[in-house]
């Protein structure tokens, strides 16, 4: 008798190989997020050089809170005074933001083709597979806004709520309580609605699905009957890219020398490097999960093949001899 259970995609470490074998993919996201990081800082810089000049010239706690060291607190509150110095010189500031998120709109398809593939695409491929998704993930965009829309209900709901339990409640960890478990309800939230958005342009590459509203239909059916595989999945991998980024900010804020610009900024860039291949990673990953899971599908539903019978025909009664 076959068997009919299916092997579980392990897509968790292939996805990591992935990454590393196509890892132009990674340093070319990262030369234009560099770029147009530079682009949008232009700006701010002019301001801080100017309005937040002023305002720490006349402050000496609040110069030494920036100048000798990283202080978040200190920045917030340089954000937070009347003339702004932290915005952009004009409505432009929010352009390279703009231009990364249409360059990854554009990138995506060839990124997910070449994982999905596992191979190396020359130029043209890439760009081909890029400009056939480009406006099927701007359509999924729209759909992803809709999507978002409940959460930020909830999000408002619970922060009545949690004013509420402040005001009312003799204990001051109540609210703090609340707090936590209601920010854990609507991280898991997005992760999984990230999760069904990622697995729905997976599928639009693999089947070259144009109808985005089926690719959704599909990854939610996928989702459905593996989501503990596919949520495990991503959860680990989120959660090594946020304790990396946390144990970095740590070393830039406590440990780091404030008259060391060069680290500085050298540890900056290797946390923005590891946040975009974790992501890659999540995406490599998932990608490599769904071809797995095809192949599974297409075994389990291949026919059997005849078996001969065991009791001889009349024609090969006729031939035998006697």
């Amino acid at each position: 008798m076959m068997s009919t259970s299916q092997p579980k995609p392990k897509a968790f470490a292939a996805g990591a190989s992935l990454v590393w074998r196509r890892q132009r993919i990674l340093w070319w996201i990262f030369v234009v997020n560099l770029v147009l990081a530079f682009m949008g800082a232009a700006g701010a810089s002019h301001n801080l050089a100017d309005d937040a000049g002023v305002t720490l010239n006349h402050s000496t706690e609040a110069a030494r809170r920036l100048v000798h060291g990283f202080d978040m607190s200190a920045l917030q509150e340089l954000g937070s005074l009347p003339q702004d110095p932290l915005r952009g010189t004009s409505a432009l500031a929010a352009l390279p933001s703009i231009l990364f998120l249409l360059f990854m709109l554009f990138a995506t398809g060839g990124i997910l083709a070449a994982y999905y593939e596992d191979f190396s695409l020359d130029a043209s491929a890439f760009f081909e597979a890029g400009a056939r998704c480009f406006w099927r993930f701007v359509r999924l965009l729209v759909y992803f806004v809709i999507a978002m829309i409940p959460v930020v209900i909830i999000g408002s709901i619970a922060g009545k709520i949690y004013d509420h339990i402040d005001d009312v409640s003799v204990s001051p960890y109540a609210s703090v309580w609340f707090g936590c478990a209601a920010v854990a309800v609507i991280l898991l939230l997005l992760m999984a609605i990230r999760l069904w958005f990622d697995m729905t342009e997976v599928i639009a590459v693999a089947h070259d699905e144009r109808r985005m509203h089926k690719a959704l239909r599909l990854a939610a059916g996928v989702m459905w009957r593996n989501h503990h595989s596919l949520f495990w999945l991503y959860f680990r991998i989120s959660v090594i890219g946020w304790a990396v980024f946390a144990a970095g900010l740590y070393l830039w804020m406590i440990r780091l020398h404030p008259e060391s610009g060069a680290k500085a900024l050298l540890l900056s860039q290797a946390m923005i490097l590891f946040w975009i291949g974790a992501r890659l990673w999540q995406r490599a990953s998932e990608a490599s999960w769904y071809k797995q899971y095809r192949e599974a599908q297409a075994v389990s539903v291949a026919p059997p093949e005849p078996i001969a019978p065991l009791i001889p025909t009349e024609e090969e009664l006729a031939g035998a001899p006697r």
